[in-house]
């Protein structure tokens, strides 16, 4: 049941920009697929005065390499992040804080007070991490920036702190050493966390339920917040500790599943113990490849009827 890996489009923009910036990020192999493929090897110390550039979908790991820099940092982490879903982060976000770094983080009026990206930010306030909120005076900007600066290292790059942009997007990290950067794009985060500070980030209000539906209607309501109830037949685990909630005997054809991502799975227990149960999901339906899904970040999106 497996998904296919997406599709190389970006392959070719990775292997002009490396030609252009004359960065080295690795040795290009072109696989089958004539993807250019750039090895990613997590390394909490990379090597002084380096750069890597990684293309999110050759390894599907790019939280891997943040959680190894901050798991790395001695004295500070600073963050700017527009989208940010990713519990492993967090949670190595936190364990920085209780070491006894500096970790501080700026992020975007909007787009953190939706549901999605509320667990995180609450698991960082919960830790005593300061959280600025970008508020821009005409109303209008937001903060679309994505990068994090530890006493050694940056990263940054198109790449959000989401489970779509590890495994689903497009999406190019840089991750860099050189001293000159790594203090260009500090002082760069210092000036907009003090710009912003005294902002808090503010409270959602309960998302409205859209209504409840069964699993052969979710098609119908991409994009809305809403139930999705019906009979799991099976809870699967990947090789990459993603799990997928079946509704239907074959995944291939069947209008809509649940996903747990492998960094929120280990809060969920054993989700086979609902097979042959009629269940209903909780949270805001989109779409896969065709499909409607609904992702949980939280145990109690998922009841049993």
């Amino acid at each position: 049941m497996a998904r296919k890996a997406k599709g190389c489009a970006g392959g070719l923009l990775v292997v002009v920009a490396a030609g252009l910036i004359g960065y080295a990020a690795g040795r290009l192999s072109p696989r089958r697929s004539r993807c250019p493929r750039i090895p990613a090897v997590n390394q909490a110390a990379p090597p002084p005065d380096s750069v890597r550039i990684l293309y999110s979908l050759d390894e599907r790991q790019n939280d891997r390499q943040l959680v190894s820099l901050i798991d790395a940092a001695k004295t500070r982490v600073y963050f700017a992040i527009y989208e940010f879903t990713l519990r492993d982060v967090a949670d190595a976000l936190v364990r920085a804080k209780r070491r006894g770094v500096d970790v501080r983080g700026l992020v975007d009026a909007r787009e953190s007070v939706k549901p999605y990206d509320q667990p995180v930010i609450a698991e960082l306030a919960a830790a005593g991490i300061p959280l600025e909120t970008e508020h821009h005076p005409d109303g209008e900007g937001i903060m679309h920036i994505k990068a994090m600066v530890t006493d050694t290292a940056y990263a940054l790059g198109s790449y959000n702190w989401t489970g779509a942009a590890t495994r689903e997007n497009d999406e190019l990290l840089e991750i860099g050493t050189d001293p000159k950067l790594v203090a260009s794009y500090a002082a760069i985060l210092e000036k907009l966390l003090s710009a912003y500070q005294g902002a808090p980030v503010k409270k959602p209000a309960a998302p409205t339920v859209a209504g409840d539906f069964d699993f052969t209607q979710a098609p119908a309501h991409i994009g809305q917040f809403a139930s999705v109830h019906g009979t799991l037949v099976d809870a699967h685990r990947t090789r990459s500790g993603t799990v997928f909630l079946d509704f239907c005997a074959t995944y291939k054809g069947c209008p809509f599943s649940g996903v747990v991502l492998s960094s929120d799975a280990a809060a969920f227990g054993d989700l086979s113990r609902f097979a042959g149960q009629r269940v209903k999901l909780t949270g805001r339906i989109s779409s896969y490849r065709g499909r409607a899904e609904i992702e949980l970040s939280q145990p109690s999106q998922i009841t049993l009827e």
